[in-house]
């Protein structure tokens, strides 16, 4: 059922700020370790976090957490992590080896060499290998809820991680936060396809007190980056709870982080958990950290692909109260289905496994128009229209949420240099929109089936813009 009130005006009040924005990041996980060769790191790296390709300032690096030589379920081996604690033959025991996962780090000291990147974030799927119950970093064999590290190990899957963060610290990586504990909800056991633990709300809170003692005991200059749950329903609440309740623990969060997964088409739902941070954490930086299109159902050559995660950007920004935003994975494994024959990878970019071929996918546009415009420090202000499409499409049963959004979404924000950047995502039809802000010029920079992130005007300030269907338009105001 679709609810239309008619012209759609969008007014930006550029005096009202409602908070700082603090970002746009991506993960190397899984794909950088593949990256061997100088030329394609450097042109990669340029096109993701430098000045000339997204300008992305926050870095997700993965500390994986190896694999057992006996037994490994993960079949896809750029699944599989290189990890920095090996077992040494000689000694009979696990020693570190920080020359290891060598082209991972290539990429990030090539990434760090642009000077976009203000924010190291060092994560984890899993404890290492050796510290879990399994012995595998692929989770439990259990398909139920099960954690895959029993207590005693709490105390060295703390060491562990933190004697890599002094070390990455140590040769002038700019580690700002860590993040132990990834998608702690689900499951991760039986048949998996990759690392994870499963953590209950009470085990999230007994690892992270542990690491805040630890931190301030060897007086680390980084902050938590935690719980990376991985969506807005579920135990999410439970998680922010539970680790918000003890002052050691939340003196040393500085990020409360979350996924936004399995929520694209509910926007009810984005308002509603917003509205429980306003309440709840107001004082507090919350980030959406991770997100790619599940299942992802549109080709890299489809500009819907694009205008899905544009949408989820601007509703995680405008109903959710997010500080940052990351997408999941800067690169993925070309995955071409055999019934069409199109890629339907869920990377900014797309690589054969060996990197003799990669190309930029629809969706990297999509990013684009928020990065390269809105940078970090600028204020996201209140913006508002006369009349918007609603749409809603009724549950199935009772344990589904109702999907429903809106057909134009958009976002406003004052750069640091003073400009209003309107970011509008148009599903609907073609349409007219006015803008009342004051302005004396605009430039428009469009992504639709005949462009991408193409300039499609430049000149006086117009008040209005025609947008296409299924369409992607960033309106710089001066």
């Amino acid at each position: 059922m679709k609810i239309n009130n008619g012209k759609m005006i969008i007014t930006v009040n550029r005096e009202t700020e409602k908070y700082i924005f603090n970002g746009w990041g991506a993960s190397a996980c899984w794909w950088s370790q593949y990256v061997s060769d100088e030329a394609v790191r450097k042109d990669m790296a340029e096109k993701l976090y430098g000045k000339s390709g997204l300008g992305l300032n926050i870095y997700r690096y993965n500390v994986g957490g190896g694999v057992n030589p006996e037994h490994n379920r993960v079949s896809n081996p750029w699944r599989n992590t290189e990890s920095f604690y090996v077992y040494n033959d000689k000694s009979g025991k696990f020693e570190y080896d920080f020359s290891r996962d060598k082209n991972a780090r290539l990429f990030m000291e090539e990434c760090l060499s642009k000077g976009c990147i203000d924010t190291v974030i060092l994560f984890a799927n899993s404890p290492h290998y050796s510290m879990t119950i399994s012995k595998e970093a692929s989770g439990s064999f259990s398909d139920q809820h099960v954690t895959n590290i029993s207590k005693e190990n709490y105390e060295q899957f703390v060491d562990y991680f933190l004697t890599i963060t002094k070390h990455f610290i140590d040769i002038g990586v700019p580690v700002k936060y860590i993040s132990p504990i990834n998608e702690p909800q689900w499951t991760w056991g039986g048949n998996v396809r990759q690392e994870g633990c499963h953590y209950e709300p009470e085990q999230v809170y007994e690892i992270l007190e542990l690491f805040s003692k630890e931190i301030n005991k060897r007086n680390l200059p980084v902050k938590l980056y935690c719980p990376e749950s991985g969506e807005i329903g579920g135990l999410t609440q439970d998680y922010f709870k539970r680790i918000q309740s003890n002052k050691n623990i939340s003196d040393c969060i500085g990020v409360y982080a979350y996924h936004c997964y399995w929520s694209d088409n509910r926007v009810s739902k984005k308002s509603e958990f917003g509205r429980w941070i306003e309440n709840n954490f107001k004082n507090e930086t919350v980030d959406m950290s991770e997100w790619c299109e599940l299942p992802c159902k549109h080709a890299t050559t489809d500009v819907k692909s694009a205008v899905i995660m544009a949408r989820v950007i601007s509703n995680d920004i405008q109903f959710s109260n997010v500080k940052s935003w990351s997408a999941w994975v800067c690169v993925n494994q070309i995955g071409i289905n055999d019934q069409d024959g199109l890629d339907y990878s869920d990377g900014l970019i797309v690589a054969s496994n060996d990197f003799s071929n990669y190309k930029t996918a629809y969706r990297y546009y999509a990013l684009a128009h928020f990065s390269k415009f809105i940078p970090k420090g600028s204020a996201l202000l209140e913006c508002f229209a006369s009349a918007n499409a609603f749409w809603v499409k009724q549950a199935e049963n009772d344990k589904d949420d109702a999907e429903n959004g809106y057909y134009t979404n958009f976002n406003a924000f004052k750069t640091p240099d003073n400009k209003i950047v309107l970011v509008i995502v148009n599903e609907d039809d073609d349409k007219e929109i006015e803008i009342k802000c004051p302005a004396s010029s605009q430039t428009v920079y469009t992504t639709d089936e005949n462009n991408t992130l193409n300039k499609t005007y430049a000149g006086k300030f117009k008040g209005k813009i025609t947008v296409t269907k299924d369409s992607i338009n960033t309106i710089i105001l001066e």
